[in-house]
């Protein structure tokens, strides 16, 4: 929201002077003259805004409305003659004079051209040293340079007209179509067709709010913006709200407006599958590097006719070379989605599964109803939801957090690798890249997780089994575990036996960011062991820990009475039947880190 203001503040001070200079032109030749207050308001309204940019860092359209306003007073106080006269005769020309020699001062002073202050908001600041940068400009301000001299002269060629010709025509309407029929196109064609024709690939110069680019140089997320709405949409309003709550995590955020960019369309040639890459030249492949150089990845789009932008659509499209080649790492990702109040939950799923495309996983998806910008329904739930996934995405950008692997990371390596392998020869590129990268393998190499041993205890399952036949011969109901593992309860004969079997009825979504060792010493049946709770799994110990965060010292039938239910845990040690050295909360949070059995028992823990 601060970036919106501030950009809003800009814009205005930047126009203030062309605003006021157009005034000036109304004013004399509606007969405003012979007022004398006028024009030194105007005049000080330009100046001031002006100074406001910062003098000579104003745009500089603006410094040239500001300076002929001031020669306009100065003319009127000094030289009523014949500078006056022709300033006032001749507004529209005296304009197009202003900007012509505040282009020619940016030759003649060696300051820089006219059009840098322009390209400068539309280029990375990367680039802004480079021979290209300053030759393509000086290029553009020559131009402008014969545009303004041009539309100058035929304003002032429409004074020399006999009586009851259209000077309209020649003082008005033609200098403005020159400069708009040849220096609008020649602004959004000129940069991009000059370093195609160098060779060089850097984001297109088409006007508009500057690409961000983040402030912190530690992790970087990148954000694909594919609403034609740049930096004033909702979607931009949502990203922004992700790049407020990521800065203060050391995460800078740069958004990509992929409207600045050349992105053909994808024409289905598959040259791409046999080669590894497309044919077309354009932005395209900067953009995609840029995504697989960042720590993060987030795919943006408002809903149009339930799905994203054409703009999003066209470059994923043209993503089908990374399409079919998995990479071989993976960062974290968002999905981030808008609609009027249709489509925007359908849309975020669609961006979540392209992750992939970038080797990324989706770690939750930002989405909000919004009909009029800003005007977001439950405009606190979103941002308080924006924060949440901000805190999820720095903690995966750290390395500290990854998503275990899903069913649609599955049925992708199952598909696309029989796909690839039965293509192999029209897919050449695709098959080099699973093959080279050990792909063909596994499904675990394909996700970078390896499945866990498990925790079945042979003993415990078997005596789960006996259990189940007791109960189902007595007409009783089955009070055991609920897996064959063993979850904590009926199951177990023997503490020690329940204490092996703890690890099958572990949470780990209760045990986020918890690093804690549990030691038990169980007294009748001669057995110290430990649990162990580190990076959101549980494993059995025999034997007394190094440094037990927590020691329970308890009668093993104690115990298993607490497990089934039989005996309240709390009471129990009010009582004194087991005691406890060390922290009491960790004590407390015990029942909760493992799964609760089924009724009638309880969980294994105190309370």
């Amino acid at each position: 929201m601060r970036y919106r203001l501030r950009s809003v503040l800009e814009h205005l001070a930047a126009t203030v002077p062309v605003v006021a200079a157009t005034l000036w032109i109304v004013g004399v030749r509606v007969g405003m003259r012979s007022l004398p207050w006028w024009e030194p308001v105007l005049a000080a309204a330009a100046v001031a805004a002006v100074l406001g940019q910062g003098g000579r860092a104003a745009a500089p359209p603006a410094q040239a409305a500001a300076g002929l306003l001031s020669a306009a007073c100065l003319a009127r106080w000094f030289a009523p003659g014949e500078l006056g006269a022709f300033l006032r005769g001749a507004p529209v020309a005296s304009l197009y004079g202003a900007l012509f020699l505040r282009a020619c001062l940016g030759f003649a002073s060696g300051r820089d051209p006219f059009t840098v202050y322009y390209a400068r908001r539309t280029t990375p600041k990367v680039v802004w040293n480079t021979d290209l940068f300053r030759r393509i400009n000086r290029e553009m301000s020559l131009a402008w340079t014969v545009l303004f001299a041009g539309a100058a002269g035929f304003s002032v060629s429409s004074l020399l007209a006999p009586p009851g010709a259209p000077r309209v025509w020649f003082g008005d309407v033609l200098p403005a179509a020159l400069v708009a029929g040849i220096g609008v196109p020649l602004n959004r064609c000129y940069p991009g067709w000059r370093r195609r024709k160098a060779g060089v690939a850097l984001p297109s110069d088409r006007p508009g709010p500057p690409e961000k680019e983040s402030t912190m140089t530690s992790k970087t997320v990148v954000a694909v913006n594919g609403s034609p709405h740049e930096g004033v949409g909702n979607t931009s309003e949502m990203i922004g709200r992700l790049r407020a709550h990521l800065a203060p995590l050391g995460v800078g955020l740069d958004e990509i407006f992929l409207t600045r960019h050349e992105i053909g369309y994808c024409i289905g040639c598959g040259r791409c599958l046999e080669r590894g890459g497309c044919w077309i030249r354009d932005d395209h492949a900067g953009i995609v590097q840029r995504l697989l150089d960042a720590d993060g990845v987030i795919l943006a789009s408002p809903v149009y006719i339930d799905h994203v932008t054409a703009q999003m659509k066209t470059f994923l499209d043209r993503c089908l070379p990374l399409g079919h080649k998995p990479r071989t790492g993976w960062k974290p990702g968002l999905a981030v989605s808008v609609s009027a109040g249709l489509g925007e939950t359908g849309t975020a799923a669609y961006l979540a599964g392209a992750l992939r495309v970038f080797g990324a996983y989706p770690v939750g998806a930002l989405t909000a109803i919004a009909v009029a910008p800003g005007a977001f329904v439950g405009e606190r739930a979103v941002d308080a939801h924006a924060a949440d996934l901000a805190r999820d995405l720095a903690a995966a950008v750290g390395g500290e957090r990854r998503r275990p692997a899903t069913d649609r990371d599955l049925r992708f390596w199952q598909f696309m690798g029989g796909l690839v392998r039965e293509n192999r020869e029209f897919m050449r590129a695709d098959f080099a890249h699973w093959d080279e990268n050990g792909l063909f393998q596994g499904f675990e190499r394909y996700v970078g997780q390896d499945r866990s041993p498990g925790v079945l205890d042979p003993a415990a399952r078997e005596a789960w089994i006996a259990e189940a036949q007791r109960a189902a011969r007595s007409g009783r109901a089955v009070t055991v575990g609920k897996s064959p593992g063993g979850t904590p309860g009926a199951a177990a004969s023997t503490c020690t036996e329940l204490l092996r079997t703890m690890p099958a009825a572990f949470d780990p979504a209760e045990a986020q960011g918890l690093d804690a060792v549990y030691q038990f010493e169980i007294e009748d049946e001669g057995t110290t062991a430990h649990l162990t709770i580190s990076g959101g799994r549980c494993t059995f110990h025999e034997g007394p820990a190094a440094a037990p965060d927590v020691v329970i010292r308890t009668p093993g039938a104690v115990w298993l009475a607490i497990a089934r239910g039989d005996l309240d845990g709390q009471r129990a040690f009010m009582a004194g039947r087991y005691r406890v050295d060390g922290d009491l909360a960790l004590l407390m949070r015990l029942p909760r880190l493992f799964a609760s059995p089924p009724a009638g028992t309880r969980p294994a823990g105190p309370w």
